[in-house]
């Protein structure tokens, strides 16, 4: 590139900065002026001059935003989802002020801050002139309710925003806020970081060979690995006198079932997979032999985490979907329809994306069906079909019902009533 060249290219670029400056400190006085009057009225708005906006814009909080912390290897993409993310959530989410005005969410992270410790720094100068302006805003000072509730709401999305990016078979992610000005009051940055946490792998000998196995555990706030211990009897085993607190692991191929047939964000499913046995009282049974933990999703049954115990530690060895033979109630489906396991898969009902896609909630006869085999509550949770990883197309469950046409649970006797 020659001289001419690289001199033009250099010049559009400062053009480019420039434009973007004033963009960007247009949008400030617009967003500041509007707080003004949200806070604390028009008349109090018409009052500030104007080089006193300008101190604002220069001495502004950045943009909230997140990025990797140092020593945690996240690819750049997912930083940048987690980003776009957080701030398509916050679009349509509002802080309501006591006076019933709302400031969009987005504005509060950075100009609404920036106002708020300004606002708190002219009332500890003491100057009673301007007690009319920082006076409205007094009930939002940091350190008030209303400051602590906001970061807490904030702090709640931000955890439920990580939470769709963490992976047990990659990394749990979680986030430190001791860097944002949304959080510690007068800090000078405005950056959310993001740690990245590798579960422990640990290959464990079973009676058919090695596994490749996690211990199972989660990464909240305190940025430190919380493991999961159970006492082998709370899940019914027989432990003699010896009964400790145990390591529970999970087999890779739980995680793929789990993956497979319930499919919804890895984040989501993984979080619930720990919370299962962090509970008092770990909900089970045991169904031919077999020790089955309930896993639940939005508070309804959707299948089943087969455990094992070995020697000093618990291993989840598979993950059963409820309509699958070896669940209670996938036998008792079996049993009324009379099928086999290959029916269901015909079917598509043997994962949770693909009994979704029937809409069996709405077929009173199909829904009926799936309620007699102990099923019912899969027919709640029609609503996971938008957080599918792998979206499957509509389905029409009158399909399911000429199928199944011939079986037992449809024939009626002379009475009119069901065998």
């Amino acid at each position: 590139m020659n001289r001419k060249k690289k001199k033009n290219t250099a010049s559009k670029a400062s053009s480019n900065i420039k434009q973007q400056e004033l963009a960007l400190k247009v949008r400030f006085v617009d967003r500041i002026t509007q707080l003004f009057v949200l806070y604390a009225g028009q008349e109090v708005a018409d009052k500030i001059p104007a080089i006193y906006i300008e101190k604002l814009f220069e001495c502004r909080y950045p943009i909230l935003k997140a990025k990797a912390a140092e020593g945690s290897i996240i690819p750049k993409t997912k930083i940048v989802q987690f980003n776009k993310l957080l701030y398509k959530l916050m679009e349509e989410m509002h802080v309501l002020l006591d006076n019933g005005n709302k400031v969009p969410l987005n504005w509060y992270i950075s100009e609404g801050i920036t106002l708020i410790d300004a606002m708190s720094n002219l009332a500890e100068d003491g100057d009673s002139s301007n007690e009319f302006i920082f006076k409205p805003f007094e009930a939002y000072f940091p350190d008030t309710p209303f400051y602590i509730k906001v970061q807490d709401q904030l702090h709640e999305l931000l955890y439920d925003t990580i939470r769709f990016f963490s992976d047990y078979n990659d990394s749990i992610l979680q986030l430190d806020t001791s860097t944002s000005a949304c959080f510690e009051p007068f800090y000078p940055s405005n950056d959310i970081l993001i740690h990245a946490f590798k579960p422990e792998s640990v290959t464990i000998t079973l009676k058919d060979g090695p596994h490749n196995t996690k211990r199972l555990g989660w990464v909240f706030a305190d940025l430190k690995w919380n493991y999961v211990k159970v006492k082998a009897s709370a899940l019914g085993f027989e432990t003699g006198i010896m009964d400790i607190p145990l390591d529970v692991y999970v087999q890779k191929h739980a995680l793929e079932r789990l993956k497979e047939r319930i499919n919804i964000t890895p984040g989501v499913m993984h979080e619930i997979l720990f919370l299962i046995f962090m509970q008092d009282k770990i909900e089970h049974c045991w169904h031919k032999n077999a020790c089955l933990v309930t896993y639940r999703v939005s508070g309804e049954k959707a299948g089943y985490l087969v455990v094992k115990l070995h020697t000093d530690k618990l291993v989840i060895h598979t993950f059963l979907f409820l309509t699958n033979d070896d669940t209670p109630e996938g036998d008792k489906l079996k049993s009324l329809l009379e099928i086999e396991k290959a029916d269901k898969q015909y079917m598509h009902i043997d994962n949770l994306p693909a009994f979704n896609a029937y809409h069996i909630d709405k077929n009173e006869q199909a829904s009926q069906l799936f309620k007699d085999a102990g099923c019912g509550s899969l027919l709640k949770l029609g609503h996971l079909q938008e957080f599918s990883v792998n979206q499957v197309k509509d389905k029409d469950p009158e399909s399911i019902l000429e199928y199944l046409a011939d079986a037992k649970y449809f024939r009626k006797d002379e009475t009119g009533q069901r065998p």
